[in-house]
């Protein structure tokens, strides 16, 4: 790596820093997960040790630290600024079970330990291919036997339309050095070519442009101040080397490391190919590689989030639902109003919009209490004997047991989202409680951000009222302490609350204290509530 492009990264990422984010799919309960599922005999998720390359200020890491308090965590990062801010949290919030060190990756040897699972979001594709090359051996040299690495990057044929929209932005900004003012030109272009294209005189961009409007359209949605830092290290990185899949497997494999499945595990599954597309895929498919490329050809994919393990890690992948028998389940789908006439199958549809269907009472009567209990997740065989009991039995056959089991991994393999398989259940409290408690990272980062992760590991937005609320969840306020607390400061003119006529409540005080207690009730929906 030149000296210049050792000295440019961390001074941009010192100046505008990364958004405090977390990744659900880099969890160790996801990665843990995925590899169950293809035989692999990963590490306990409870008693992990996990590297992450490329922290930040640690908003991936820390929640983990807390929800994981037997496990280890290290996170690494060139900006000195950002693991001093990291570091700062950890003392905050007290935890002894991570640490952050500045340093290049490229200096990490063996000598920093082994770890069950090692994560790089968002740094393959931006880097030197030094450090591509060095990230590499570290997931390599690093990892232990069962581990496995997670590896976030830029694809082609994707990119291919993407780097267009880069490309105009780079031009657009190409007289302009100040990195706050890039970025503001960079949204200002996207918003200048979103209505281009909405623009029904102009047919220059012809069809192209139409697939093109989506993406200009969503880039448009998020141009916001606290994203230009987003567009500044993702789309207009000085680095920025999509590569195809086989190139990405050649390279993990000239470190003995191995495909092992995407941590979007649907996304290695070809449920929404049709058969006959999927059936000539197979025609031109000699390996795993060749089928995930294929499919990325098919699906025109920019990113992947791929897992990898060593490659002498024997894997089985033919999917066996018996895997599934020893895990936790959840889901975020509900049913849906049957078809007319009423033809006796039960379809479930899930926020992403998946839709899954069945006509097996068993696993109807499954899904159903899983959606009754959302988000918590259960032990399948805790499952089992839910299904049974809206089934009025007290047991369920074998053969019962192993068609719940194989339409739960089938509806994972459609959408994590309407049903989701944990090898670790995250401790979700559904309900809230006389003196209710949120996570101490979560209200730690509510006092500076209206985005935290909550024990899903998933980013929650929070609103005005959310956001003062949470930091108060301590677990020493009842509910009548905190709506004091607002009383107290509406009747001081420190907050003021808009006019409530259009909902026929005209008294401040009272609506601020209903719309308490719906916050309270959507703070423990969002699962940011710990027991």
């Amino acid at each position: 790596m030149a000296v210049r492009d050792e000295l440019a990264l961390p001074t941009d990422y010192d100046e505008i820093p990364y958004p405090v984010l977390c990744y659900t799919q880099t969890h160790p309960d996801r990665l843990a997960t995925c590899a169950s599922l293809l035989g692999l005999p990963v590490p306990d998720v409870e008693h992990c040790r996990v590297l992450e390359l490329g922290c930040a200020s640690g908003g991936n890491l820390l929640p983990m630290a807390e929800a994981l308090p037997g496990s280890t965590f290290v996170g690494v990062d060139l900006s000195a600024h950002q693991i001093q801010e990291a570091s700062q949290a950890v003392t905050s919030l007290r935890l002894s079970n991570i640490a952050f060190l500045a340093m290049d990756l490229c200096e990490i040897t063996p000598a920093l330990g082994t770890f069950d699972y090692i994560i790089a979001h968002g740094v393959y594709s931006w880097v030197p291919p030094v450090v591509r090359d060095a990230l590499l051996r570290v997931c390599s040299a690093n990892l232990a036997t069962a581990g496995v690495a997670y590896i976030s990057y830029n694809t082609y044929p994707g990119w291919h339309m993407l780097s267009g929209l880069r490309e105009m932005m780079l031009y657009h900004m190409r007289a302009e050095r100040d990195p706050h003012r890039r970025a503001e030109l960079g949204r200002e272009l996207v918003a200048l070519l979103a209505r281009a294209v909405h623009d029904e005189r102009n047919q220059a961009y012809g069809t192209f442009m139409e697939s093109y409007r989506e993406l200009l359209d969503k880039q448009a949605e998020d141009a916001r101040p606290q994203i230009d830092s987003v567009i500044l290290h993702d789309e207009l990185a000085e680095w920025n080397d999509p590569v195809y899949f086989w190139q990405f497997a050649e390279h993990a494999g000239q470190h003995g490391l191995q495909f092992l499945v995407e941590a979007d595990f649907p996304m290695s599954m070809p449920d929404n190919l049709s058969a006959e597309t999927f059936g000539s895929l197979q025609e031109v498919c000699e390996t795993i590689v060749d089928t995930e490329q294929y499919m990325d050809f098919v699906r025109n994919r920019a990113f992947r989030r791929t897992l990898l393990c060593h490659s002498d890690a024997t894997l089985d992948r033919t999917l066996r639902s018996s895997r599934v028998q020893s895990m936790a389940v959840a889901t975020r789908a509900q049913r849906v109003p049957p078809q007319a006439p009423d033809d006796g199958i039960a379809r479930f549809a899930s926020p992403d919009g998946a839709l899954f269907q069945t006509d097996d009472a068993v696993t109807i009567a499954a899904l159903d209490h899983l959606a009754a209990i959302a988000p918590s997740a259960i032990p399948f065989g805790r499952l089992v004997d839910e299904a049974a009991s809206r089934q009025g039995t007290s047991s369920l056959e074998p053969a019962d047991v192993r068609r719940l089991a194989a339409n739960l991994l089938k509806a994972f393999s459609y959408s994590v989202s309407l049903v989701e398989l944990h090898a670790w259940a995250p401790p979700v409290v559904s309900a809230v409680s006389e003196h209710p408690r949120a996570s101490a990272y979560a209200r730690y980062l509510a006092r500076s951000s209206d985005r935290v992760p909550n024990l899903r590991h998933e980013r929650v937005h929070l609103d005005p009222l959310a956001r003062y609320v949470l930091p108060q969840l301590d677990g020493s306020h009842t509910r009548d302490d905190i709506a004091a607390q607002l009383d107290a400061l509406l009747n001081s003119g420190a907050l003021r609350y808009t006019d409530g006529s259009e909902s026929g409540e005209a008294d401040p005080a009272i609506r601020l204290r209903r719309d308490l207690d719906a916050t309270l009730s959507w703070v423990a929906r969002a699962s940011l509530l710990v027991a």
